[in-house]
């Protein structure tokens, strides 16, 4: 693949940005229309809502959810038009998973770009946003209220947009010598990989890695290290004052499903199978419902009670599994038995087609 190192200024106040995300507006907006991607259309639509800023989406990254909702679920044709004066809709509230360590994490990739003294406001349905906060100014420090008004130097490296309107990049913090507008390679970018924020989150074992077919092996390699640094690292670790994920996962060591509020509160899981999870229990909730306005019942089904049954129904797509070189579905990695979910391969190890 082909990148671009585009120059510009990240934006955090009024904004949401999380562990894999955060705001960036080009010094030189002619340079997006460099990038080659099929998501054009969306892309151009984000930057005239946001003055030409955009949310970047951190490649080869995964961060714990702060605020995850799942898509709407098609109403079955049969129930179409039935109502109930007993039974109630069940709602789609948003989850957040561990949201002391999830904030934890963002706040560690603000402060990786002079960004501190954050001061977060929640907005109805659980999200939350900066309402203020300090922006290094060279050796000083400024208190910023007002959308817009910071200006907080970084550079990115980027080479597709992904579904959503965002670019998939290397995000990096301050200044460099390096060319605004530069081509670069795989290895030309495996050169400065240690320095952009992806690399460094992974390495203090503040999100997961989540890696893609289209992600080169070059700087795959370079992030599996990393991780397996920061597992190493986990042990050794004061968990109040350095918090690192690999202590609290449960992806591999298992997972009893019961309630989906607990899950999202007590534990950390691959956010990949958590957003899965959100999902699957969302669609059992509104089955529960339509199965109920079916037989025209008057009891409401049970609500938050999450079982496991159907669970690869909704998608059952083909991993890459990188320590055995093979192909396999998502149901040979994610085991399911007697309530409890567990994967059988590091998400270190996992590569996903799409």
């Amino acid at each position: 693949m082909q990148y671009i190192l585009i120059k510009g200024f990240y934006y955090v106040v009024k904004q949401s940005p999380d562990a894999d995300s955060v705001k960036f507006k080009a010094t030189n907006p002619a340079l997006w229309q460099q990038i080659d991607t099929e998501n054009r259309q969306i892309f151009d639509q984000k930057l005239t809502e946001e003055q030409g800023a955009v949310v970047l989406r951190l490649q080869g990254i995964d961060a714990l959810e702060t605020h995850y909702s799942a898509s709407p679920v098609p109403t079955p044709q049969d129930v179409v038009g039935l109502t109930s004066t007993i039974l109630t809709r069940p709602g789609n509230p948003s989850y957040g998973q561990l949201s002391s360590l999830a904030l934890w994490s963002a706040e560690k990739l603000l402060e990786m770009i002079g960004v501190t003294q954050v001061r977060w406001r929640s907005l109805f349905g659980g999200s939350k946003y900066i309402n203020e906060a300090h922006v290094s100014d060279g050796e000083n420090s400024i208190l910023v209220k007002t959308k817009w008004e910071e200006r907080i130097p970084g550079y990115i490296v980027t080479g597709d947009v992904e579904l959503n309107g965002r670019p998939l990049a290397w995000a990096f913090p301050g200044t460099t010598t390096l060319a605004d507008g530069l081509t670069m390679s795989n290895l030309d970018l495996a050169s400065i990989l240690d320095q952009s924020l992806n690399y460094r989150l992974l390495r203090q074992g503040l999100v997961y890695p989540y890696y893609f077919m289209t992600l080169s092996s070059v700087l795959r390699q370079r992030l599996i290290a990393a991780v397996q640094q920061a597992q190493a690292d986990a042990p050794s670790l004061d968990q109040a004052m350095q918090p690192n994920i690999w202590r609290l996962d449960r992806s591999t060591a298992g997972l009893a499903i019961a309630r989906m509020s607990e899950i999202a509160s007590n534990t950390a899981l691959y956010p990949y199978l958590f957003r899965r999870l959100v999902k699957h229990y969302y669609g059992q909730q509104m089955n529960a419902y339509w199965t109920a306005l079916r037989a025209n019942a008057t009891v409401q089904p049970a609500s938050d009670v999450m079982t496991l049954d159907g669970f690869f129904a909704s998608g059952n797509p083909y991993v890459f599994v990188i320590s055995t070189q093979d192909f396999v579905r998502l149901e040979d990695v994610v085991e399911i038995a007697g309530g409890t979910l567990k994967m059988n391969k590091s998400p270190n190890d996992l590569v996903f087609l799409s």
